[in-house]
């Protein structure tokens, strides 16, 4: 099968979108299918990503908007003989996939990655759209889709009462748990942290819903009673802010922004940290956590939302109801200091992810839903509508452009 992942965000990006579709390309691509991507970024040297002009996002500086051709886009797709349309933004890009499967006769798959209506306050007033709004919208987009895929049984439920009416399959993104058994560069001994200091670790953009403030805080609390040094992997708007407050709390010589990483080293950061802290309450389904727990680092995070659905306590976590600064400052180092029941979320950690979140296993999934979406568009037996307007024009050349004239 050939199929097009269309989205506003991939590599070199890091976030779940972008992580996600990574993954399900490598899957997807060792099983023998063929993967194309349309996005504004692309890893250097990818030859099978359609890089589309773009903007960056006037309120978020680390995204691009995509502003594509449509006709360089059906023409991509055409030239590849693509069987399948699988879009992951209900934006620009997101527009030009139903748009290309019109166009082109071809069924169109939508993962549902992101609750917008947790996002709005990214638009600042008095632009920023009412929830309303936002669920209509989502509901519009996604009854213009084939078939929508959400990452977890709770996005499906919110879907349906929006008013989606086209199948809802759950198929959440699973963990190449091979690429966390590879050994590790030192992460010490880059940012110079002594043997025995425990480091906490938080993967993620760097914005409000992801409570990275919280974060801070909690380790400032657990760095009074214990020798500890926080990693903040990822960029985002509230870099700044962090920036002044560990500067104010004299915090320079415990606590390393790392930016934006290469996939291959934020893996690195996941294998050598002993602890991975998570607070946010708006994850669609969590994939940083489950990512720690491939690696063996235990987690501690407040179980809402999609971080609920994946994670089970006492399976190499320990989950909190509500981010509580005092009950999770309190949970950290609770299970720093108990070395056998850490060892123990530790050996818990790895089975659990390989038993139940394994990429070959989702991504069989996932293929059920794309020959579920080929069901619903039987194949085209006359050629797309850009073949055709082309075979016009050469025939409309052949007649008036004097090469049909010889006899």
């Amino acid at each position: 099968m050939k199929i097009a992942m269309f989205s506003d965000t991939y590599l070199p990006q890091v976030n779940g979108v972008a992580t996600s579709i990574s993954l399900f390309r490598q899957e997807l691509e060792k099983m023998g299918h063929e993967v194309y991507v349309v996005a504004p970024v692309a890893p250097p040297g990818d030859d099978k990503v359609l890089v589309v002009p773009g903007v960056t996002f006037a309120f978020e500086k680390q995204h691009r908007i995509a502003l594509p051709n449509l006709l360089e886009i059906v023409e991509f797709l055409e030239y590849h003989e693509v069987d399948l349309i699988h879009s992951h933004d209900p934006f620009s890009l997101g527009f030009r996939a139903i748009r290309a499967a019109k166009v082109l006769g071809l069924p169109h798959v939508h993962t549902y990655h992101t609750l917008l209506v947790k996002y709005r306050h990214y638009i600042p007033p008095p632009l920023t759209p009412t929830e309303a709004a936002v669920k209509a919208f989502s509901k519009w987009f996604c009854n213009n889709c084939h078939v929508i895929i959400a990452p977890t049984e709770a996005i499906r439920g919110e879907l349906l009462s929006y008013g989606v009416s086209v199948p809802i399959h759950v198929v959440p993104t699973g963990i190449d748990v091979e690429s966390f058994k590879k050994p590790a560069r030192d992460v010490r001994k880059k940012y110079g942290i002594p043997p025995n200091r425990k480091i906490l670790l938080f993967v993620g953009r760097l914005a409000k819903e992801k409570n990275v403030l919280f974060i801070l805080e909690v380790f400032r609390e657990v760095l009074k009673e214990l020798d500890v040094h926080l990693l903040v992997v990822g960029d985002g708007p509230l870099r700044d802010e962090l920036e002044r407050k560990i500067e104010r709390f004299k915090l320079g010589d415990r606590v390393t922004l790392t930016g934006y990483l290469k996939r291959e080293e934020v893996i690195d950061h996941y294998i050598c940290s002993d602890l991975f802290i998570f607070a946010s309450v708006t994850e669609t389904q969590g994939l940083v956590v489950l990512e720690s727990l491939a690696a063996g680092t235990p987690v501690v995070a407040v179980a809402k939302a999609g971080v609920a659905d994946v994670l089970v306590d006492g399976q190499g976590s320990t989950l909190l109801d509500e981010p509580d600064l005092k009950r999770f400052v309190k949970t950290v180092k609770d299970l720093l200091r108990s070395p056998r029941r850490y060892e123990e979320q530790k050996e818990r950690a790895k089975v659990y992810v390989e038993k139940h979140w394994s990429m070959r296993a989702v991504t069989g999934r996932l293929l059920e839903v794309y020959e579920k979406a080929l069901e619903r568009v039987p194949k085209q037996e006359n050629p797309p509508m850009l073949s055709r307007l082309r075979q016009f024009a050469e025939s409309f050349l052949k007649v008036f452009g004097g090469e049909g004239n010889d006899a």
